[in-house]
């Protein structure tokens, strides 16, 4: 038996999958052994694989087309190893990747998990950037950015003990076994790079669409069989001010064929995870349109807090205050939806919910990733936020407000501020995060609504 198993899933990457089998085979490290796992290879994988059929310490292993999360569960199975690894098929290891992941889980009894930064590289292999995570515990205690899929190293009886992967899941990038992982025991990760994460056409990350519906899913998942219906009472309110900033009758605007505010309120009418929803304006016209709405309730904003430069919290708290008088209702959370951000979707709603639920926040945001290199303006001119420009950290990682959803616990909300101490985010696409705040933003979510999303 060995120490470590590593694992290799492969479908058509016969092109690199030779040098992550090189990888492994020269770690400083020797108490390994490898499992390869051909997934129904249509390419040259199996010329590649045939040189490495009489090494000892390589199992190979050929299947017909099952997908990456069954691979793995094979993979799990198959192990002798007491700590497990997966490397896919198009990355690399850096030699002494194995000793150090495995001496940090012989030396920490109470880790369960542990992942290293990583290089990304281009398909020859050329280094692109560096990612460095925070430290767990030094420099991060919300655990809410989870360790790469592969090349992170955990104690098989940890893995065993969750049930291993979920096989319905389509789309694996490492996010349902973190969420589960963190809840029952304890992560850790080292800054030394120690392996090489390919970016090619094929790279899962290309498609952050696919990977954010399958996080949403996870998610739900996830909250469903850990809470069932015990589910917190999560009130929406959508605000609409009369006198907008934009321009005259701003949520009966049509764009794609319907009134602007249409788009906020039909969506969150298709989750059950919001408990009531509120449109209060200070617009007749406003509230005689959601009527026609089933359990859309209208409640009348006063015109002091509907002023164009007026706080949103003394109209949070009038709501909760109207409601409580009314009804006697009290939610457990509320949730802003602002009817100028037509493209967000019921789905991440419940994202924004099960998030908060999941990593115990007090409040979600959400925002839109900005990879842009940024400036400010000093007596000498322009200096870059960023230093490293070559770098992309994840620790210099800025995250754009894109105002579609903001959520809090009711206990957290004060009347100058909505939003709690301890704050979590959902990611949404650029795509989603349009804000409309000017006639070409308008013209540009328009666009979408009529050719973008009826082409996905």
């Amino acid at each position: 038996m060995s120490k470590v198993t590593v694992y290799i899933p492969n479908h058509n990457y016969g092109k690199y999958i030779g040098d992550s089998i090189k990888s492994v085979i020269g770690q400083k490290f020797d108490d390994w052994e490898l499992i390869v796992i051909d997934d129904g290879s249509t390419d040259n994988t199996g010329d590649v694989l045939a040189s490495f059929v009489t090494h000892p310490k390589i199992k190979i292993i050929y299947q017909q087309r099952k997908g990456l999360t069954v691979s793995n569960n094979i993979a799990l199975r198959l192990s002798q190893g007491k700590y497990i690894m997966r490397l896919d098929a198009d990355d690399y290891l850096d030699e002494n990747a194995l000793l150090v992941l495995s001496n940090i889980l012989d030396t920490h009894p109470e880790v369960g998990l542990v992942y290293p930064d990583y290089y990304r590289v281009d398909e020859e292999g050329e280094i692109i950037d560096i990612e460095r995570r925070k430290k767990i515990g030094e420099e991060v205690t919300l655990l809410d950015l989870p360790a790469h899929g592969a090349c992170t190293m955990i104690r098989k009886s940890c893995l065993m003990e969750l049930g291993g992967y979920d096989e319905t899941l389509s789309c694996q990038d490492g996010y349902d076994l973190w969420i589960r992982f963190i809840n029952r025991y304890k992560p850790y990760n080292v800054n030394v790079p120690l392996f090489y994460y390919r970016q090619h056409s094929r790279s899962l990350t290309q498609d952050k669409r696919k990977i954010l519906l399958a996080r949403h899913r996870t998610k739900r998942n996830f909250v469903q069989a850990k809470y069932g219906e015990n589910l917190p009472k999560v009130l929406a309110i959508i605000p609409i001010r009369k006198q907008s900033n934009v321009y005259t009758d701003f949520a009966l605007r049509e764009i794609g064929g319907k009134p602007l505010l249409y788009y906020t309120v039909s969506e969150a009418l298709k989750t059950n995870l919001l408990d009531k929803i509120v449109v209060t304006s200070d617009d007749d016209e406003i509230l005689r349109y959601v009527e026609d709405f089933p359990k859309i309730l209208g409640i009348r904003r006063p015109v002091d807090l509907s002023l164009p430069n007026s706080r949103i919290e003394p109209t949070v708290d009038y709501v909760l205050t109207f409601l409580k008088k009314a009804q006697d209702y009290r939610p457990d959370a509320v949730m802003l939806l602002y009817a100028h951000t037509p493209l967000r979707k019921y789905i991440h709603i419940e994202k924004a919910i099960d998030t908060m639920l999941i990593f115990g926040v007090d409040s979600i945001v959400s925002v839109c990733e900005d990879i842009n290199f940024y400036y400010k303006h000093t007596r000498n001119g322009l200096v870059p936020l960023i230093k490293k420009r070559l770098l992309r950290l994840e620790r210099d990682a800025l995250y754009k407000e894109n105002g579609a959803i903001y959520l809090s616990k009711a206990s957290v909300i004060k009347k100058d501020n909505f939003l709690g101490a301890k704050i979590g985010h959902i990611t949404m696409l650029p795509e989603e995060s349009i804000k409309i705040d000017s006639e070409f933003n308008y013209w540009l979510a328009e666009k979408i609504i009529k050719e973008w999303e009826n082409s996905k």
